[in-house]
């Protein structure tokens, strides 16, 4: 089922941050990824390493997905969910919930993270 292949993917990169492991996350994200964060930043694959693995800036403990919703066009899938982080950002323990929307292509039988953006989801 291809929520669940997704989800792999997701806790695969999920796992990547947290251990900050640059070689991790290389595998996960195609080479022309673009991604925009919830500050409204756009970062490219190499800032989005830097920023998640390498420069301490932003440094995660844990990230977990709910309400995955996943539909798949051909060899392309679009995930939005619901990504509840912790982390610690500029020295300061931070727990939020983002919404997110992430797109994937399907490479050699394997899904690459090509796209994402990520937001605060409105007040209930």
């Amino acid at each position: 089922m291809i929520a669940d292949e997704i989800r792999i993917v997701l806790a695969a990169k999920a796992d990547a941050l947290v251990r900050r492991s640059v070689d991790a996350l290389e595998t996960l994200i195609h080479p022309d990824f673009v991604y925009v964060n919830a500050s409204g930043r756009k970062l490219d694959k190499a800032a989005y390493i830097d920023v998640g693995c390498i420069s301490g800036r932003l440094i995660f403990r844990d990230q977990q997905v709910s309400e995955l919703d996943v539909r798949q066009f051909d060899e392309f899938a679009v995930a939005t969910m619901l990504l509840n982080d912790r982390f610690v950002f500029e020295g300061k323990e931070v727990s939020e919930t983002f919404r997110s929307l992430c797109v994937f292509s399907k490479k050699a039988g394997h899904w690459q993270w090509i796209a994402g953006q990520t937001m605060r989801p409105p007040s209930p």
